[in-house]
């Protein structure tokens, strides 16, 4: 009984070796797609309904890999809030002088001062 060729080049299970090529391409593929998915996510939850526009995040800051610290607007309310996995806890109310003021930029002490500085040499 002959082999055909092809047959006998076959591993043992009975189908032929897939190229290198094809198997990387493939590879590439699945984690350009797993990427493509992690990218979608990040947009989806970065989404926010507008609620008529009285609801707006007015600043916050990351505390560790997963905790944040917000401070919202909710209609005349500002709140700063803590955000963890599963649990958003409001810290404070803040009312009357200590409410931020949305159209000022909040720069610390030094950069102001630094901004100052260079602006007298500029006019100097």
């Amino acid at each position: 009984m002959t082999v055909s060729p092809a047959l006998a080049a076959a591993p043992a299970g009975g189908m032929p070796p897939v190229a290198a090529g094809q198997w990387l391409a493939g590879l590439v593929v699945v984690v350009l797609l797993v990427f493509l998915a992690l990218w979608g996510l990040k947009r989806l939850t970065q989404w926010q309904a507008p609620a008529g526009g009285k609801i707006r995040l007015l600043g916050g800051i990351a505390l560790g890999g997963r905790e944040k610290l917000l401070v919202v607007e909710v209609g005349e309310t500002q709140l700063v809030l803590g955000v963890a996995p599963g649990r958003v806890q409001t810290l404070h109310v803040l009312e009357g002088e200590r409410r931020l003021h949305a159209g000022e930029p909040a720069t610390p002490p030094f950069a102001r001062q630094l901004q100052q500085v260079l602006n007298k040499r500029q006019t100097s």
